[in-house]
This record gives C-alpha cells, sequence and structure tokens, in this order.
C-alpha cells in the first residue's frame, strides 16, 4: 500500500489533473467507484503512483461520470 506522503501527492496530483470543483461535484456513489478504478490502477503498477499519468487519473473521473453512473 501507500504512505501518507504518497497519497497526499496523488491526491494533489489527481485535483490538479481533474480539478476541484468537479471532484468536490462528485456524488458518493461516484467517489467510491473512482476510488475502486484507482486502486486497480495502483495495483498493475505495484502501487507506484509514479507510473500513471495524469491523463488516466481524467480518464477514470471521464469513466465513471459520462459512462458508468452520469446521474451521480
Amino acid at each position: 500500500m501507500l504512505e501518507q506522503k504518497q497519497l497526499d501527492d496523488l491526491s494533489k496530483r489527481v485535483t490538479a489533473a481533474v480539478g476541484l470543483s468537479k471532484l468536490q461535484a462528485l456524488s458518493n456513489t461516484q467517489v467510491e467507484m473512482c476510488n475502486v478504478m484507482l486502486t486497480k490502477r495502483l495495483k498493475k503498477v505495484n502501487f507506484q503512483p509514479d507510473q500513471i499519468q495524469d491523463a488516466e487519473f481524467v480518464g477514470i473521473y471521464e469513466m465513471v461520470t459520462e459512462e458508468l453512473l452520469p446521474l451521480g
């Protein structure tokens, strides 16, 4: 798993890539879906967040908000 500093850095990267206002507008269910998808991605890169591109954060956000649960 990730250390607290890695989690903080990852949170900042996700916020910068997606945008704070968009993240704040997510429903609880959408947040949970994003977390699940990000965790799966982290597992694929052996929990090395530096191996994840910022565009992937945007892709996860878009998949959840546009395809899986667009209405929240």
